[in-house]
């Protein structure tokens, strides 16, 4: 691992633990004490991380770094998925980020990326973007109470008028049907937008969802650039699934 893909991991677990030691980052890399003080140090002079005597701690809290810790559930595989999904995204690109704790690893993966535009209708990837300087577009409407997703009228509305290059949204859940699903209409029709006004899309689905079913699907397949899954899939299931579409595996090296 390289100092610049150290520094990136080291974001990604100060996003989800808010606060680390400098000795627990030395036995997870593997390195001396000194490297990551170097390393706290360059990612302080970014402005991405507060430096404190023996410790270092995401630069400002916000709902977004509540989020993340809230969000435990297959962590490492989504930020497999992330990682795959963010090598994708080409130089200044306009991108589509729906909600969801798979597309929140996403952002959490672009925080270095001053290149992009970041359009979203979740406000803990909102926070986060602006809280590191990543131009970013919120997408305005009412909020579901359980997924945090802006949906409705406006938020039609506010994608209609964007181009994006690359959409990524996530999945409730796609057993026994022909498309991608989620669990309540709203949200599929802010999905269908982010679709129709952007060049790709890809799904962005840990393997648990291809057991998962959900009511309200909002788009085919073909209507799909590609599913970005982690590798813990059963091959059986992707063989299945790449009959519908191109599915590309994440696994521990992307």
């Amino acid at each position: 691992m390289n100092a610049a893909e150290r520094h990136q991991e080291i974001i990604n677990i100060l996003v989800q633990k808010g606060h680390v030691r400098v000795g627990e980052l030395a036995k997870i890399f593997s390195v001396s004490t000194e490297t990551i003080r170097k390393d706290l140090l360059e990612l302080e002079s970014k402005r991405l991380i507060k430096k404190n005597n023996g410790s270092a701690e995401i630069l400002r809290e916000s709902s977004a770094s509540a989020y993340a810790r809230k969000s435990k559930r297959d962590v490492k595989e989504k930020q497999c998925i992330a990682r795959l999904a963010a090598a994708m995204i080409p130089e200044n690109s306009v991108i589509f980020i729906d909600a969801g704790s798979t597309n929140f690893q996403l952002a959490s993966q672009l925080i270095m990326r001053k290149d992009i535009m970041v359009a979203t209708n979740f406000t803990p990837i909102v926070e986060l973007m602006n809280a590191n300087d990543i131009r970013v577009i919120s997408i305005g409407g009412e909020v579901r109470p359980v997924s945090g997703a802006a949906t409705g009228p406006f938020a039609h509305y506010c994608i209609s008028r964007i181009n994006a290059d690359i959409a990524f949204v996530g999945s409730s859940g796609f057993l026994g049907t022909d498309g991608p699903c989620v669990e309540n209409f709203p949200e599929a029709e802010v999905k269908q937008e982010m679709i129709k006004n952007a060049q790709r899309t890809y799904v962005l689905a840990d393997h648990s969802k291809l057991h998962i079913r959900a009511i309200a699907k909002f788009a085919d397949w073909s209507e799909i650039t590609g599913v970005i899954m982690d590798e813990h899939a059963a091959p059986e299931d992707i063989k299945e699934l790449q009959k519908k579409v191109d599915v590309l595996l994440a696994g521990k090296e992307d």
